[in-house]
């Protein structure tokens, strides 16, 4: 009983300072978007006073092309204003894509699930289980995974915990209802189904840059993971029915 008034305490005193600091962040987010709103308005009247000398710069050409024709001068070329359209539509995808809504980390949405699902049915794993799993998957799939690192070490960068052990729950549910599939295809669809709609990789449906990109390690390695989660399935029905 201690033990679980001190995590409610605990609880109890980071929710205060989360909401102290969220508090922050909202003052600070309005600060800075307000400043966003005025400097874009600056941006606006630049982007207007550089049009309207394009469209003179053109009214003055097509006034010489004039003079030139009704007269029979020779033809003249004169240099255009300059306009780097690359850099401009890129800064815009950079400034819409700043300003999407955004949602939690994956990592936690995963772990809110997770409390949810545990108050209405019997964990997917105990934490014992969990650790052996996490341990044979580090044995089978890490030293065969592009981020893993000569030290041990995993160097993935697109996602902040590997998609492996954060969706862990969630596949080896999936694998269970699915039962033994001869064709990977049936289980990817399947993946597609329950585990990448809740992914903050994935930018919409058809598009995950980190799927297309090689970094998604449950993406690229299902196979072995479906085969070792499997053998881990297996032997715990064995061992339950002995």
């Amino acid at each position: 009983m201690s033990s679980d008034r001190e995590g409610l305490n605990a609880a109890e005193e980071r929710l205060s300072r989360i909401r102290r600091e969220m508090e922050q962040i909202a003052r600070d987010a309005q600060t800075r978007s307000d400043d966003l709103v005025s400097r874009l308005g600056t941006v606006v009247e630049e982007a207007e006073t550089v049009r309207k000398m394009r469209v003179d710069w053109e009214d003055l050409k097509a006034e010489a092309l004039y003079l030139r024709l009704l007269h029979q001068l020779p033809p003249e070329e004169a240099e255009s204003p300059r306009t780097d359209w690359e850099r401009y539509e890129a800064a815009w995808r950079e400034l819409r894509a700043s300003m999407q809504p955004v949602r939690p980390s994956a990592e936690w949405l995963e772990k809110i699930r997770e409390v949810e699902e545990s108050r209405t049915s019997r964990p997917v794993l105990t934490p014992e289980e969990r650790s052996e799993l996490e341990r044979r998957l580090q044995d089978t799939v890490c030293p065969i995974c592009v981020s893993f690192a000569l030290d041990g070490s995993c160097t993935l960068e697109a996602f902040d915990t590997c998609p492996i052990d954060l969706y862990l729950n969630r596949l080896v549910v999936m694998i269970e209802q699915l039962g033994h599939r001869p064709w990977m295809e049936d289980i990817y669809k399947r993946m597609f189904r329950d585990i990448c709609p809740g992914c903050r990789g994935r930018v919409d449906q058809n598009y995950c840059p980190p799927r297309e990109e090689g970094d998604c390690s449950l993406y690229a390695y299902l196979p072995s993971v479906v085969r070792t989660v499997e053998d881990f399935l297996r032997e715990r029905a064995e061992t339950q029915q002995r």
